[in-house]
């Protein structure tokens, strides 16, 4: 329940869900937030002039909902007394999800569904499994044009520039309706290629990324064509220093970073292909402090969609296991870039990326306070930390025949009769599972 008012009527216990600028441009960390403080009020004031309010998420006499008000229901080991079918709901929930999940397992390419998942008013997004389920084909596409792709360098022919930004215009779609859906599509469809998956992982991020901050769908498609197409380049590079699991020495470094001037070689020979998206691949490591690459750019010289791409390149390769190194966790990943800040990446930048995929992303293993372990379904955007989890290890880390969803948002309880919580985030890997084995299995 949405409502847009001037920012001289915000009041504090009222939800910020969007504002009539750029996130970027501003101090908030976050797309989406509760006013809490009278300072937060008056940066409100100073930088936008309308803001939309979620009565649904606000709190006190600011609140509206559907729900009937009363007093806090009793809830027992994750599942509210006052609901006695609400533990059946978690878990038809969970295999609903679990059905889609394994339903693309062994297909290397899905058929398109006709119609577009509706955007539900109630969230301003479509349903998981049917965003799931539509998008899926979409990216079974992307991977066969980048493919494809390859051959045709390989042969020496022209890419095909218009088809490659015509599928990303559809995840870009996709990420508008439910950027959750496209980010397990990174999971669930990955193969052992990681020049494929790679790509697909950075377009992607890019787009949800963008989406976060504020830009217009515009900017999102430039930056999602240039996450997908900025390492085309590596076509050009020795395959085995690129395989080489040491150090390289300093001639290999200079042979791997030529495959910025490959991949801008191989995209200008389209005389029609898009400028910016050029810029973005040019300079995507170029890095804050002037250690980047090709042109020591530093600070402000650095384009900001550049520096996005290049925070994206550089979060989206630490998960995935490389030849050289081995995947870190989410939360390591986010830890280290948060490290980073000023070094390599400008703070700002830093604050809005964390904020847009939180310690514990899509897909996540985390161990609850249970003791149980659960896998991060789907983000709360009102708070980051309490996602919605599906249960998938026991407190004995046995495998849960009949998985079950929590909200954490709404604190279920402990069969100790303590809130859940997440203790912390894990590895791939961890206690012997694959998560993207796991899902399909």
């Amino acid at each position: 329940m949405n409502s847009t008012i001037p920012t001289s009527e915000i009041r504090i216990g009222m939800y910020v869900a969007d504002i009539d600028r750029p996130w970027i441009g501003t101090p908030f960390m976050m797309q989406g937030f509760l006013v809490t403080t009278s300072e937060e009020i008056a940066a409100l004031q100073h930088y936008c002039r309308h803001v939309v309010i979620d009565r649904t998420r606000s709190v006190g006499e600011h609140h509206s909902s559907r729900i009937i008000e009363g007093d806090e229901p009793r809830r027992v080991a994750g599942v509210r007394t006052d609901m006695p079918d609400q533990e059946a709901e978690c878990r038809d929930e969970a295999s609903r999800f679990l059905e889609v999940a394994r339903s693309f397992k062994g297909r290397i390419h899905t058929q398109r569904q006709p119609n577009v998942p509706r955007v539900r008013p109630v969230d301003g997004r479509s349903r998981l499994e049917s965003e799931l389920l539509y998008s899926a084909p979409i990216v079974d596409d992307v991977y066969r044009a980048l493919r494809e792709t390859q051959v045709a360098i390989d042969a020496g022919d022209g890419i095909d520039a218009s088809r490659l930004e015509g599928l990303v215009g559809e995840m870009a779609q996709g990420v508008e309706r439910n950027p959750d859906a496209l980010m397990w599509l990174t999971r669930l469809k990955r193969t052992d290629r990681y020049t494929y998956d790679h790509a697909v992982n950075v377009s992607v991020h890019a787009m949800v990324f963008a989406r976060f901050v504020g830009l217009d769908i515009r900017s999102m498609r430039q930056l999602g064509l240039a996450g997908l197409l900025q390492d085309i380049g590596k076509v050009k590079v020795d395959h085995d220093i690129l395989a080489k699991a040491g150090p390289l020495d300093e001639r290999e470094l200079e042979h791997v970073r030529a495959h910025v001037s490959h991949t801008l070689a191989l995209l200008e020979a389209d005389e029609g292909f898009d400028p910016e998206v050029l810029g973005i691949v040019a300079a995507h490591h170029e890095r804050f402090d002037g250690t980047g690459y090709p042109h020591g750019l530093s600070g402000m010289r650095i384009p900001l969609p550049a520096e996005m791409a290049g925070l994206i390149d550089t979060y989206c390769a630490m998960t995935r296991d490389r030849v050289y190194s081995p995947a870190v966790s989410s939360q390591r990943a986010m830890e280290e870039i948060n490290r980073l800040r000023n070094i390599l990446f400008r703070d700002t930048l830093v604050d809005q990326f964390l904020q847009c995929i939180g310690l514990y992303p899509i897909g996540t293993l985390v161990e609850l306070s249970s003791g149980e372990v659960a896998v991060v379904i789907q983000q709360n955007q009102v708070r980051r930390l309490q996602p919605r989890v599906m249960v998938i290890l026991g407190q004995d880390k046995a495998m849960e025949r009949y998985p079950r969803t929590l909200d954490l948002l709404m604190q279920p309880d402990t069969a100790a009769g303590e809130p859940y919580r997440i203790v912390r985030a894990l590895p791939p890997n961890a206690y012997g599972i694959d998560p993207n084995d796991f899902y399909l299995a």
